[in-house]
């Protein structure tokens, strides 16, 4: 698939989510505890990031990516830096919460000065990537374990580093959107739903047998709540596929965290959290969004989105004056202080 300067392609990398509702409480599961140390017995000195474009922090190439044109990056830095976003995402959220600096994007971790840069951990996520492939040539899931186990084999994370280590392992459902490009059934989505699963609990599971202390696995969020999809009137929560999805990711990491004493997987259920959001258009003492469910920036024309430009140059999308005010920075990525929200009620310390 060929990508251009104005075809709204992160939107096909829209991470397909799926629905259903319940409180925020007891979303850090199964323990519930949080990470730092002497909650769960060592501070973590280390963060390996795999995902999507919910957790890339510079890996997707320039000359393809809106997220390494203006106005991605506007709230912070102040310039595009590869994340998806106006600002700080989940991988920050998460990091700050372990009280750890972001870990640099895979693909700049030869630049990285000084070397200590890496030695704190190491971002795999690439934009447009999936569990399986995609409809983009992107590392899969397992491709980018399979990066982290190079530089193991490497030796450039001793075992000290590995048992002082968290995984942060993001995949929201790009796989599910290359099932509806191709004209896939409803009848057959619960399958695909069981193989996709299935491979993210063998994925997480090979991240730790590789020596990593602790993972914490993502439960989607609500799909037909993204701008792409709802209304700023509501979204439809109905979907049981959602339910199929989480519901099969909790159990096989309780089956996992049975199989050992220390309780390795954390789940980190940002379907409750965004619903939560939405419910109370943000979160109270944290953020107001007045409307939880509209793009702070948008294409102007049908067919154009954030970050589009005519052959003058001239911008396609026009950007809401106050991103705070948004929980969705696009019609399909979350804000600086969407994420901060998101985070406020999974893991309180990051905010």
């Amino acid at each position: 698939m060929n990508i251009t300067k104005t075809t709204p392609w992160f939107l096909y990398v829209c991470l397909i989510l799926l629905s259903g509702y319940k409180s925020v409480k007891g979303s850090i599961s199964p323990s519930s505890e949080p990470t730092k140390d002497g909650k769960f017995g060592f501070k973590p000195t280390t963060l390996f990031v795999f995902g999507d474009s919910y957790a890339d922090t510079g890996n997707t190439p320039v000359i393809i990516s809106p997220s390494w044109r203006f106005p991605y990056g506007i709230t912070f830095p102040g310039k595009p830096t590869g994340r998806f976003g106006d600002g700080r995402i989940s991988t920050d959220y998460l990091a700050k919460y372990l009280g750890l600096r972001t870990p640099i994007a895979y693909k700049w971790r030869r630049f990285a000065l000084p070397r200590q840069v890496v030695n704190k951990g190491i971002n795999f996520a690439f934009g447009g990537a999936g569990v399986f492939e995609t409809i983009f040539t992107v590392p899969t899931a397992s491709m980018q374990i399979n990066s982290f186990e190079r530089l193991l084999r490497k030796n450039v994370y001793s075992p000290a580093d590995l048992n002082s280590s968290v995984a942060f392992f993001s995949f929201i459902g790009n796989d599910y959107i290359k099932y509806n490009i191709f004209n896939g059934t409803s009848q057959g989505r619960p399958a695909l739903i069981r193989r996709v699963t299935k491979q993210i609990l063998l994925d997480v599971k090979r991240i730790k047998d590789l020596g990593v202390r602790k993972v914490f696995v993502v439960l989607s969020p609500p799909h037909n709540c993204v701008p792409l999809y709802s209304t700023s009137k509501g979204c439809n929560t109905s979907n049981p596929l959602t339910k199929l999805h989480n519901s099969l990711i909790r159990e096989g990491l309780r089956k996992l965290n049975d199989e050992n004493n220390e309780k390795s997987f954390l789940m980190l259920d940002f379907y409750k959290a965004f619903m939560t959001i939405f419910k109370y258009r943000g979160v109270p003492g944290v953020s107001t969004f007045s409307e939880p469910l509209k793009a702070c920036c948008e294409g102007r024309k049908g067919g154009n989105s954030c970050g589009d430009v005519d052959i003058y140059g001239r911008r396609l999308y026009s950007v809401c004056k106050d991103p705070k005010s948004f929980f969705f920075w696009d019609n399909v990525h979350i804000t600086d202080e969407g994420w901060r929200s998101v985070f406020s009620l999974l893991l309180p310390d990051s905010r």
